[in-house]
């Protein structure tokens, strides 16, 4: 989940939202962008206490960069879909300055929106920054908090009894670029963290529909063992474009579920065709 494109660009009254691409300190120092030609070495040294950061970056990957800070921060960072965040390369000097502002002085290339909301402890603060390629923002809307909420947010959300909670959770899952929401959403399809077959076939469903494919070792995984007849359909879709598909319809031909071994069928005999 993103943000949507509207036809207004009105905004709740609890948030308070700024374009940080369209405008920026007139001291503060401007990040270098560079493109895919950009040698792959880069650095980052970053110093966070009290609720101020101090940086040195050079020539480094904004993907990492964002998944770093918004480790250290507790600030979700969320790239839009389809922003380059690997080859994107950033370089700045963040001299002890508040976090937010240095987030800015960070993205002052692109579009941003900042959302400040409250907390447990009842005091506002820095919670989400989108970011977006610079003019490709305007006619945007706030939406639901599994889009923006932090990476222990939606762990959270992950041990709640309603199915259709942690469903929306892992959804959003899945459109994080870090490791460590990849790797939750891998330990729920193989039953570690998510016992519910219904919820584990959303996550596979999902990731086919949207474009973010599961590595096909753990589809095939999917396919031959799990114990849910919609995810083992589900899995066996999501290979439709993988060298592995056909020796997983002919594993899929002994299912123990009539829709299965139908599917499988009608796939090998799409093959042969």
């Amino acid at each position: 989940m993103r943000f949507q494109r509207s036809g207004t660009r009105a905004l709740t009254g609890f948030m308070l939202l700024a374009m940080a691409g369209l405008s920026s300190p007139a001291d503060a120092q401007q990040p270098d962008i560079a493109g895919q030609s950009a040698p792959p070495a880069g650095q980052m040294s970053v110093s966070i206490e009290k609720g101020r950061i101090s940086a040195s970056i050079r020539n480094y990957s904004l993907g990492a960069m964002l998944e770093e800070l918004g480790s250290r921060t507790g600030v979700a960072l969320i790239p839009s879909d389809g922003m380059e965040i690997g080859a994107a390369r950033i370089s700045a000097e963040l001299p002890d300055v508040p976090v937010d502002e240095g987030l800015r002085r960070l993205f002052t290339n692109y579009d941003a929106f900042f959302f400040y909301g409250v907390g447990g402890d009842g005091a506002s603060g820095l919670r989400a920054v989108w970011i977006y390629p610079r003019g490709a923002a305007a006619g945007l809307r706030p939406v639901p908090p599994e889009a923006w909420a932090s990476s222990k947010e939606l762990q959270a959300a992950l041990a709640d009894y309603d199915p259709e909670i942690r469903g929306r959770a892992y959804e959003a899952l899945m459109s994080r670029p870090d490791r460590e929401s990849r790797e939750l959403v891998i330990q729920a399809l193989r039953g570690i963290s998510e016992p519910d077959g219904a919820v584990r076939e959303r996550i596979v469903s999902m990731s086919f529909s949207t474009g973010n494919p599961l590595p096909p070792d753990l589809l095939m995984e999917l396919v031959r063992f799990d114990g849910s007849a919609g995810v083992r359909l589900a899995a066996l879709d999501a290979l439709a474009a993988e060298p592995t598909l056909k020796e997983a319809a002919q594993a899929a031909l002994g299912d123990s579920s009539e829709v299965v071994r139908e599917r499988a069928k009608e796939i090998l005999a799409e093959l042969q065709r």
